[in-house]
C-alpha cells in the first residue's frame, strides 16, 4: 500500500500499544480480529498479531501513535456523585439471557416458523391465496431474540449437516440474513424487506420435483435447466401475495453473482440492489453447509472458507462475505474442533471481539477417550490454573475417526 501523509507501513517489531492498524500481510480469514483496521490495545494484541504470522502492516497516524511518539496515558476523569435521574450506567443495565434461556423462547420461534412457511409452501403448491400478515410478527420477534442473544438462533440455524425441508432452509436463511442485517446495523425496512425475502426466495420450488432438493449426485444439465426456472416459479407463484415489489427484486436476483455469472439473467454487482448481495451470499452458505444442491454438505469454517475464496475470484460481495464471517466468527457455533492439549470440542458460543476464542463444550480427553461429562470451557476468559487452550483445527463428525463416540454431532439442542 503506497504511504500518504497520514498512512505508515511498518514491521511487526515497531508495533506497540496506541497505534491504530488499518491493513495487515496476511489474509482477513487469518486474521486473529475480526477486522484489519483496529487500535492496538497493549501487548496481548501485538503477540497474536506475532501468533497469526504478520509481518508488516500498515498504520493511521491521525487515528493513533507513531513509531517516534509517546504514548499518552489518559487522564482519569474525577469521580461524580450519580444523580438519582440519570440513567442506568452500563453494569447497572439488566444483563442479556444466557444461551440456556434465550434456546427456550428460540426454538419455540423456530416452530412457529416452521409451521408457517409449512402452510405457506402447501398453499402456494395448490395456488391458494396465502396470509403474509403472520409473517411480520416472526420477523419482529426474530430481531428481538438476536438483539437479546443472538447465539441462540444461530445453534439453530447450523444444526444438522443433513438435507433440509424448504421450511428448515427458509429459517436457517432467514435467521442468518438477519442476523448479518442487524450486525450492519441495516434499517429498520431493510430488515424487514430481507427477512421477508429470506423466508420466501425458493418459492418457486414447490413447482419443481422435490428430489433435486439435496440431490447429492451431480445434476444433469436438463436438472440444471430445470432447477433455474425456480426463479420465474417464485414470480409466478408469489403473483397474488401482497409482497412490496423490493421483495420480488431480491427473491428474483438471490442467484445473481457479482461477477455476471448466476442467473437467471446474468447481472453483475452494478446492476443488483445491495440487499441481493447479502442474500445470496447467506443462501449459498447454508445450501454448502447442509447440502442442498448436488454437493455433500460441508463444515461450516470449510463453507464460510469456500465462500470467502469465491468472493475473491469476484462471484460474491467481498464486503458482505467478511461482514458474514465477522457476524458468524470463524469457527461458528455446532463447529467441532480439536485443541492444542489433543481434547475435542463443540463450539457453543461466539464473540465479536475474539472470534478464535469461543465458548466449547469439551466432550473428548487428551488421549482421544469421550468424557463421562462433557467439560464448558470459555477460551476468552481461562483459569490460570488451567491449560492454555486454544483451536488448531476443524473436526469431521461425520469421520468415525475425528468423532468415534459420536458425541460432536451437531443435534438439536
Amino acid at each position: 500500500m503506497p504511504q500518504s501523509n497520514t498512512l505508515l507501513s511498518i514491521p511487526i517489531t515497531q508495533l506497540r500499544a496506541g497505534m491504530f492498524v488499518v491493513k495487515l500481510d496476511i489474509p482477513w480469514i487469518d486474521s486473529p480480529f475480526l477486522r484489519h483496521s483496529r487500535l492496538i490495545k497493549g501487548e496481548e494484541d501485538i503477540e497474536k498479531l506475532k501468533g497469526a504470522n504478520v509481518k508488516t502492516l500498515v498504520i493511521d497516524l491521525s487515528k493513533g501513535c507513531g513509531p517516534q511518539e509517546e504514548l499518552k496515558e489518559k487522564k482519569k476523569q474525577p469521580t461524580q456523585e450519580k444523580h438519582p435521574d440519570l440513567p442506568p450506567t452500563e453494569t447497572e443495565l439488566p444483563q442479556p439471557p444466557s444461551l440456556k434461556e434465550e434456546l427456550s423462547e428460540a426454538r419455540q420461534l423456530r416452530n412457529r416458523i416452521r409451521v408457517v412457511m409449512d402452510n405457506i409452501m402447501d398453499c402456494l403448491e395448490r395456488e391458494l391465496p396465502i396470509k403474509t400478515v403472520e409473517l411480520t410478527p416472526i420477523i419482529d420477534d426474530t430481531l428481538a431474540s438476536l438483539e437479546r442473544n443472538n447465539q441462540a438462533l444461530m445453534n439453530l440455524a447450523h444444526l444438522s449437516r443433513k438435507t433440509q425441508k424448504l421450511a428448515d432452509h427458509a429459517f436457517s436463511t432467514f435467521c442468518l440474513c438477519l442476523n448479518l442485517a442487524t450486525y450492519l446495523k441495516l434499517s429498520e425496512d431493510e430488515q424487514h424487506a430481507l427477512g421477508l425475502a429470506a423466508l420466501m426466495h425458493e418459492a418457486g420450488w414447490v413447482q419443481l420435483p422435490q428430489q433435486l432438493l439435496g440431490k447429492r449426485t451431480a445434476y444433469s444439465a436438463t436438472e440444471l435447466k430445470l432447477i433455474h426456472t425456480h426463479i420465474a416459479n417464485g414470480r409466478k407463484v408469489l403473483r397474488n401475495a401482497d409482497f412490496p415489489e423490493l421483495v420480488l427484486r431480491l427473491i428474483d436476483e438471490h442467484h445473481e453473482l457479482t461477477d455476471g455469472s448466476g442467473y437467471p439473467n446474468g447481472l453483475n454487482k452494478a446492476q443488483l440492489h445491495t440487499l441481493s448481495l447479502l442474500l445470496s451470499a447467506v443462501d449459498h452458505y447454508d445450501e454448502m453447509v447442509h447440502q442442498l444442491t448436488d454437493k455433500p454438505g460441508m463444515l461450516p469454517t470449510n463453507a464460510l472458507r469456500k465462500l470467502y475464496v469465491e468472493a475473491d475470484a469476484g462471484k460474491y460481495d467481498k464486503q458482505t462475505v467478511t461482514a458474514l464471517i465477522a457476524s458468524l466468527g470463524i469457527y461458528p457455533v455446532t463447529s467441532a474442533v480439536l485443541l492444542n492439549t489433543g481434547e475435542k470440542a463443540i463450539v457453543l458460543e461466539v464473540f465479536s471481539d475474539a472470534h478464535l476464542q469461543p465458548v466449547l463444550e469439551i466432550h473428548y480427553d487428551s488421549n482421544g477417550k469421550p468424557l463421562p461429562n462433557a467439560i464448558k470451557v470459555n477460551l476468552r476468559d481461562q483459569r490460570s490454573d488451567a491449560p492454555n487452550r486454544a483451536i488448531v483445527s476443524v473436526l469431521d463428525p461425520s469421520n468415525a475417526i475425528d468423532d468415534p463416540a459420536r458425541r460432536l454431532q451437531p443435534e438439536d439442542i
